[in-house]
């Protein structure tokens, strides 16, 4: 497995050695097809969700993993690949035939083309379960609500920050004034008024936020939750239930 690729100027450069079982660890299907549409490569994702060891693939034609109803999506995406057709999707739903399931397996399929010396040699696919999209759309949204609590944190700190030295300016000024005697200074007192206006101010608004982020996050729980539940009911040939 350590052949060298070719670079443009001619060089030579030698694989990584760890990059084939890289490859063959990875959590999506990859595959490698030649200008016969035939299995040139598949890594070991083809057992897990297929149920099919690579080495049954290799040289085999792609449709023969594939079931009926999407011979014809697939080939025509192959041959748009190869051809660099952008009117076709590159990325379409795929049914593949899978021995430890009753029905075909639903799959998120990526399509390429490989060239090897400035020439089209086959297409390299990548092949996910739709399951995984409805976990990385949850991921995603996930991520994003803490981004935006985080942003939300350093607003409300930079806006909160003024106010508070405001106060503790003039509690410092009252305090001074009242261990000599003095009556605390009118003007003081006043900008102390307009300090906590402005604090109660953010929290009224830090409080509309939380509530309008709350139905937001209660809307992004479903919309992953329905992606899952229609992933899942794909799979099993039935419409979900969206009640």
């Amino acid at each position: 497995m350590g052949a060298a690729r070719s670079e443009p100027d001619g060089t030579r450069e030698p694989r990584p050695p760890w990059l084939a079982e890289a490859i063959n660890q990875a959590a999506d299907l990859i595959f490698l097809t030649d200008l016969r549409d035939r299995f040139a490569y598949v890594n070991g994702r083809s057992t897990d969700l297929l149920g099919i060891a690579p080495a049954e693939l290799v040289g085999e034609l792609v449709v023969s993993a594939v079931a009926p109803e999407s011979h014809a999506s697939i080939l025509d995406a192959l041959r748009a690949a190869r051809l660099g057709d952008s009117s076709l999707p590159q990325v379409l739903e795929c049914r593949f035939q899978a021995r430890h399931a009753a029905a075909p397996v639903p799959l998120e399929l990526t399509l390429g083309a490989v060239a090897a010396r400035r020439q089209i040699v086959g297409c390299i696919g990548v092949a996910r379960s739709l399951g995984q999209r409805g976990e990385s759309l949850a991921q995603r949204l996930a991520s994003e609500r803490v981004a935006a609590i985080g942003d939300l944190a350093n607003q409300a700190a930079n806006r909160i920050n003024n106010p508070l030295a405001v106060l503790v300016t003039h509690v410092g000024v009252i305090e001074r004034a009242a261990q000599t005697g003095k009556t605390a200074d009118p003007q003081s007192i006043e900008q102390m008024r307009n300090a906590i206006a402005r604090v109660a101010d953010v929290t009224e608004e830090l409080a509309t936020i939380a509530d309008t982020s709350i139905q937001k996050l209660l809307l992004g729980r479903s919309i992953a939750d329905l992606a899952v539940k229609a992933d899942a009911s794909s799979s099993a040939g039935e419409t979900p239930e969206t009640g």
